[in-house]
């Protein structure tokens, strides 16, 4: 099944979008950021790859750091120093800040306007809790889990002001994980995420409709590995995902059309990794 996936012409598209201060950009011949460093990094190390000017992309992470030890948001934090723990390496200043944004975020759980244009509102809740973990500062677990589940709905899902979404559902069972919460006694959030699996390969954002989106697939596949469940239809769904290259190696957002961006290409590859794992199958 993997002659279904160009894996040399991957390797070739992230390499391609290094830039000289050793960062990354999914677009060529624009500024690095952290964002695209980070899913790079991940990809090539999916990929048994080793990245190349490694001192530089070191440098220029640390560069992102603010005077203060404050990044510009939780993500581009989440991003840097998950990157330089790669590499054995540490942010130029402790982030002994961290734990001042989990009151702000716990609250706005409760919040009745949600952005719609927003993913999820649990996904920066997740990126400060496994970043907390990785650098061994504590979190108030109890606090965190008792909000969790509050925006738990009746159908299974996890979304505030009752809104299911099968990003927050994922982001919520990978908090409620991190933090030693049983996962497996929420069987009606299997039972909800199932209703978004499509015989036919992938997963909806709506259940009765056709797969579009890559993150939808990629939400359902990783909230089934975290609830220890197995994907009912593993060969239709790979060959679903594997629609989604584009011809510079790179995958898209939509199954029909659009650019290739390193978050996608990492969704795309992170699902296909689930996918031939339990069938004993590797990448070469």
């Amino acid at each position: 099944m993997l002659e279904l996936i160009n894996l040399d012409a991957i390797v070739n598209y992230i390499l391609e979008r290094q830039n000289s201060d050793g960062g990354y950009t999914f677009c060529r011949w624009t500024e690095s950021n952290a964002q695209d460093t980070f899913y790079a990094l991940n990809i090539m190390d999916m990929l048994g790859v080793h990245p190349v000017k490694v001192d530089e992309t070191v440098k220029f992470l640390k560069s992102i750091q603010h005077a203060d030890g404050r990044f510009d948001s939780i993500k581009v934090a989440y991003y840097v120093v998950k990157s330089l723990l790669r590499f054995g390496e540490k942010p130029l200043r402790p982030l002994r800040w961290l734990s001042d944004y989990l009151p702000s975020l716990i609250g706005s759980l409760e919040s009745p306007y949600i952005n719609v244009e927003t993913l999820s509102e649990v996904e920066s809740i997740y990126l400060l809790v496994d970043l907390s973990t990785a650098l061994n500062a504590e979190v108030d677990s109890e606090n965190v889990i008792d909000r969790l589940l509050s925006i738990k709905n009746a159908d299974g899902s996890f979304g505030s002001v009752k809104r299911s979404r099968i990003a927050s559902t994922y982001y919520a069972l990978g908090t409620l994980k991190a933090l030693n919460y049983d996962v497996s006694a929420l069987t009606d959030t299997l039972k909800w995420i199932r209703l978004h699996e499509h015989a036919e390969g992938g997963f909806t954002h709506t259940p009765g409709a056709a797969p579009t989106y890559l993150e939808d697939t990629y939400f359902g596949i990783k909230s089934l590995e975290i609830l220890n469940e197995k994907i009912r239809y593993p060969m239709e769904t790979l060959r679903f995902v594997a629609k989604f290259q584009n011809p510079n190696g790179g995958f898209r957002r939509s199954v029909f059309l659009g650019i290739s961006d390193f978050e996608s290409t990492y969704q795309a590859l992170s699902s296909i990794e689930v996918l031939l794992s339990p069938l004993g199958l590797g990448w070469l």
